[in-house]
């Protein structure tokens, strides 16, 4: 039991209390959501850019929870799928986030 008195379910973290399972949906949602504003023609180029950052980022986070559970990592060909949608000029930066990531993590 937490300390709290709260009852503390398997799977969970006493700092968060939320399951790998609902994180890695509150990524996707993330995801999602980014994706959806890059596609937004009332947005600036540099809120695009902040999100397409932000899609780089949360990606890199959510294969680092799959790696962490065990779980098969986003493969190349569904990122691939998913920046497809984004504008040329946001997924060039979005690309160049991914391979510096790669770079400091393998």
């Amino acid at each position: 039991m937490a300390d709290d008195g709260s009852k503390m379910v398997a799977g969970t973290t006493r700092t968060s209390g939320r399951t790998p399972e609902e994180a890695t949906q509150m990524l996707w949602r993330i995801i999602d959501e980014a994706r959806k504003y890059m596609e937004d023609p009332m947005l600036t180029p540099e809120e695009k850019r902040r999100w397409a950052k932000t899609l780089a980022d949360t990606i890199g986070v959510l294969n680092k929870l799959l790696a962490s559970q065990g779980e098969k990592q986003l493969e190349d060909e569904d990122l691939g799928t998913l920046l497809l949608k984004v504008p040329r000029v946001f997924r060039m930066a979005v690309m160049r986030r991914i391979h510096v990531w790669r770079r400091k993590n393998l």
